[in-house]
């Protein structure tokens, strides 16, 4: 199974977060992580899944993934894909979602989700993530990768 990472960052924990999604999805085969600043031509298609996550601000989407998913958004069609975000620690309807925006557009343009939008927490000014968050970010991705259908995770 082929997988890429894309993401967005400000502090560097969703970038963090995004490793460590690619950490989990490697077990099942090549991952690609890219910054959505470094991502801007990629071909979609050439992937079985693709995970795209940013930092919650403004109880949303940062305008920079936002401008991302835009620009690419008409390559999403039947791309298997998943979202996620980081947040403060606040309850969701206090701190808003990055990811479930960015699901919601994902879906308008076509992806086909494959689990539902994970929020990773970070507390604290600057923003830092909460102990156990990357070991969190490796497990969600390694359901990710069951879903989208990988038979048996490859050895090495």
């Amino acid at each position: 199974m082929n997988s890429l990472v894309i993401y967005g960052s400000r502090y560097g924990n969703t970038q963090k977060i995004a490793y460590a999604i690619a950490a989990g999805l490697r077990a099942w085969g090549a991952v690609d992580v890219l910054a959505a600043e470094n991502a801007q031509d990629i071909r979609l298609h050439s992937y079985d899944l693709v995970v795209v996550g940013g930092p919650t601000e403004g109880h949303g989407i940062t305008k920079a993934m936002v401008d991302y998913v835009d620009r690419i958004g008409e390559s999403f069609p039947g791309v298997n894909a998943a979202a996620f975000d980081t947040r403060l620690t606040w309850p969701k309807w206090m701190s808003g979602s990055a990811a479930s925006d960015m699901a919601k557009r994902l879906e308008r343009f076509g992806a086909r989700l494959v689990a539902q939008p994970a929020s990773f927490l970070v507390t604290g000014k600057p923003p830092a993530l909460e102990p156990g968050e990357l070991e969190r970010a490796e497990g969600w991705a390694r359901s990710l990768a069951a879903k989208v259908g990988a038979a048996t995770p490859v050895t090495r």
